[in-house]
């Protein structure tokens, strides 16, 4: 089983996040970062999708910060349905990370041995059908 990140101390134990511990998988990490530049390499490319870009971000910004005021109170009232969902939630993680090892591995790298895994049986196929039209 892959190792836990060990969150905040509360209450004298560790505390894991599920949305945390999914974010700092490999996979998903570097994903959001190749996504991160492509969004600014666009932004610096386009001025015109850069301006726009700006004003979406102001929009998202307040309207997160007025949702989070807003829900502040409901959250409070459901945190211990939220800590059980997420004890519940790490648990599934565990076993998907002890099923699934890809998911330990940054993008870029499944990728290749994607590429390198299909790749190889096709050039055996190619090979041997080469093979077989030029016998017959």
């Amino acid at each position: 089983m892959a190792a836990k990140k060990n969150q905040p101390l509360q209450n004298g134990s560790a505390k894991e996040n599920v949305v945390q511990r999914v974010l700092q998988l490999p996979v998903v990490s570097s994903t959001c970062e190749s996504l991160q530049r492509t969004y600014a390499s666009t932004k610096e490319a386009h001025p015109l999708v850069a301006s726009v870009c700006e004003v979406y971000e102001r929009g998202v910004q307040g309207a997160g910060a007025l949702a989070m005021w807003s829900v502040e109170p409901v959250v409070r009232r459901l945190e211990p349905q939220f800590a059980v969902a997420n004890n519940l939630a790490c648990r599934g993680l565990d076993h998907l990370e002890e099923k699934i090892p890809a998911l330990q591995y940054p993008v870029d790298k499944l990728a290749s041995e994607l590429k390198d895994s299909i790749s190889s049986p096709l050039q055996s196929a190619k090979s041997t059908i080469g093979n077989s039209v030029d016998k017959i």
